[in-house]
């Protein structure tokens, strides 16, 4: 099944109507797909250096993200700053088929494709599969679902749905001011926490049988301030690569060990900052073969307004986004420097060059 991509501008709004359920009638705003609140706390998927129609396209794990704003009937509701600043849109189907900067590109789609491809709406006491982009059907560019990538995004999206249900119905979520915190922790109670993690395991599960690929989450927090462990398994079968994450807000640190079909190891340690000006991260890898260290290599990006100072080249304020790359083959002493721009006044820099 063929399904359009979907763009950072894309409108997405639940339906009919914008219309959900948080405890009565509620409407919802229609936003873009970058949302900048979600942007900021990194919960926006998107490409970096794959564009189309000059626009980034979205990944999997998307979500349009925090402080959407919603109006309930009666206005008075009381959990209304609560379902504002925890707002939530996620993209829950994604295709194996086809990456892009290194994850699969995300699908949502109300039209075009012969089964409708839902995002999954916040809501209370249940949220519910009723978000769709307007216009991604218009699209020119379309990416191939599987049969095992949409039962794959069901079972997310049912698994997410029971979880939500059960805890209402054993009384798991607090509320008031310990409904505030339960939020920020990621849950209520250590029973809360644990249903909800057991039934995340079996959706991935459920994933990596329907699709040779997928990941398998144990996290604590939300999207303010969260810590994350995981596994993930690629679709060759040996490849496998498990991470810990650390985020909060706009800040992340990361370790990832990498086994390679080819008996090698990688260790990635990342960092990353955002600021109001731009964003930067650097990452540094080691390789192991043999038991012995036979490269390393350290990446810095940085992009924004910040970017005016790059160590290869005199400061250029134009920049948008710059990359610079050492690698060290620890073996035969080699060393190699490459650096590369996207946005620069340079000649070779124009809008929209990969780096």
């Amino acid at each position: 099944m063929r399904v359009k991509v979907s763009l950072m501008g894309d409108v997405c709004l639940p339906r009919p109507a914008s219309m959900t359920i948080h405890d009565g009638l509620c409407f919802e705003m229609p936003t873009p797909m970058m949302w900048p609140p979600g942007l900021a706390l990194q919960q926006n998927k998107l490409t970096s250096t794959v564009f189309h129609k000059t626009q980034f396209v979205v990944l999997e794990g998307h979500n349009c993200g925090y402080v959407i704003p919603h109006v309930t009937i009666p206005l008075t509701n009381p959990k209304l700053p609560l379902y504002i600043a925890f707002s939530s849109r996620k993209v829950m189907f994604s295709s194996s088929k086809v990456q892009a900067n290194g994850a699969q590109v995300g699908c949502t789609e109300i039209g075009g494709a012969p089964v409708p491809i839902p995002m999954f709406c916040c809501g209370s006491p249940i949220s519910v599969p009723n978000g769709f982009p307007s216009f991604n059907s218009l699209h020119t560019v379309s990416v191939g679902l599987s049969i095992g990538d949409i039962v794959a995004g069901f079972i997310a999206i049912a698994s997410e749905m029971l979880g939500e249900s059960l805890c209402e119905r054993w009384g798991l979520k607090a509320g008031g001011l310990a409904g505030l915190a339960a939020k920020l922790l990621g849950a209520s109670t250590l029973q809360e926490w644990a249903l909800k993690q057991a039934l995340g395991a079996l959706s991935g599960c459920a994933r990596i049988a329907a699709t040779q690929e997928g990941k398998l989450n144990v996290e604590v927090g939300s999207g303010y301030a969260r810590a994350r462990a995981s596994q993930e398994f690629t679709r060759d079968g040996h490849n496998t690569l498990g991470r810990i994450r650390l985020n909060a807000a706009n800040e992340e640190l990361g370790y990832a060990y990498i086994a390679n079909p080819g008996g090698t190891t990688n260790h990635q340690w990342t960092g990353s900052i955002g600021t109001p000006v731009g964003s930067g991260s650097i990452q540094r890898t080691n390789t192991y073969g043999g038991g012995r260290l036979v490269e390393q290599k350290t990446r810095t990006t940085a992009s924004g307004g910040a970017v005016n100072v790059h160590p290869e080249g005199p400061p250029d304020t134009a920049t948008i986004s710059a990359q610079h790359t050492s690698i060290v083959q620890v073996d035969g002493q080699a060393i190699s420097t490459t650096a590369d721009y996207a946005g620069s006044s340079s000649a070779a820099g124009s809008w929209g060059v990969p780096l």
